[in-house]
C-alpha cells in the first residue's frame, strides 16, 4: 500500500503538469524533473527519501518511454492518464530516452548493469542500426550517475532538483562527439571497446559530467 501511494502521487503531479500542454508537443524533459523531485523532497521528509526518488524516477522513465503505468501496475488502469508529449533533452528526443532508462536501471540495480546495457545498445546500432553514438552513450552514462546519486545521495539530490535546474545541470554538451558509426566506421577508428583512444574519449565523457552542477556537487565518478 506505501508503494501503492507513493506511485499514484507522482503519477497525479505528472498528469496535473501534462494536463494544458498540446497533446504530442515537444516539451523540456527538465519542466518535469524540478516539480516531480519537488514532490519526492515533501513526501520524503518522514526519511523514505531514496524511495520517494525512485518511484518519481520510474514514473518519468515509463512515461517517456510512451508506457503506461499498467504495464507493472494493474492497479494503475484507473489513475489519471497524462497528456502524451514529446520529451526532449539537448534539443533531442532520444536523449531522455537514454538518460532516463539508464537512470531507472542504476537506481534499481547499480551503475555496472546500466553502463553495459547502453553500451549494448550502442553496438547492436553499429551491426546495421542508427550507428554507434557517442552522443547516446554520454546520455547512458549521465542517467547512470543521475539515478545512482538519487539512492546514494537522495536528500541531497531532492534538494539541488527541486531548485533553479537547466539542462547542462544533468546533462552535458556533447554535439562534437562521433555519432552515426557503422562497425566498420567504429574498428577503423577505435579498433574495439577497451581500446587507448576509445577509453580517452571515455574518460572525456565523464569529465564533462562531472562539471554538470548537480554532479558536481557530489565529486567526480567513481
Amino acid at each position: 500500500p506505501t508503494e501503492l501511494a507513493r506511485w499514484r502521487a507522482y503519477a497525479d503531479r505528472l498528469a496535473e503538469l501534462t494536463r494544458h500542454r498540446p497533446a504530442l508537443s515537444a516539451a523540456p524533459m527538465i519542466d518535469f524533473v524540478g516539480p516531480l523531485f519537488a514532490l519526492a523532497q515533501r513526501r520524503g521528509a518522514s526519511g523514505a527519501a531514496a524511495e520517494e526518488n525512485r518511484a518519481a524516477l520510474l514514473v518519468l522513465t515509463l512515461y517517456a518511454n510512451r508506457r503506461s503505468l499498467a504495464v507493472l501496475l494493474p492497479q494503475a488502469r484507473g489513475w489519471p492518464e497524462p497528456r502524451p508529449l514529446s520529451l526532449t533533452l539537448n534539443s533531442r528526443t532520444d536523449t531522455p530516452l537514454h538518460f532516463l532508462t539508464s537512470a531507472a536501471i542504476a537506481a534499481e540495480a547499480g551503475g555496472p548493469l546500466a553502463d553495459t546495457v547502453g553500451l549494448y545498445k550502442e553496438a547492436s546500432d553499429a551491426q546495421g542500426g542508427s550507428g554507434f553514438s557517442f552522443n547516446d552513450l554520454a546520455a547512458d552514462r549521465a542517467g547512470t550517475r543521475f539515478g545512482l546519486l538519487l539512492v546514494r545521495s537522495a536528500g541531497r539530490m531532492q534538494q539541488l532538483l527541486a531548485g533553479s535546474l537547466a539542462e547542462r545541470d544533468l546533462m552535458p554538451e556533447v554535439e562534437d562527439l562521433p555519432e552515426g558509426l557503422s562497425a566498420p566506421d567504429f574498428a577503423r577508428r577505435f579498433d574495439r571497446v577497451g581500446t587507448p583512444e576509445y577509453e580517452r574519449l571515455i574518460r572525456e565523457i565523464d569529465a564533462r559530467i562531472d562539471r554538470c552542477r548537480v554532479y558536481a556537487a557530489f565529486g567526480s565518478r567513481s
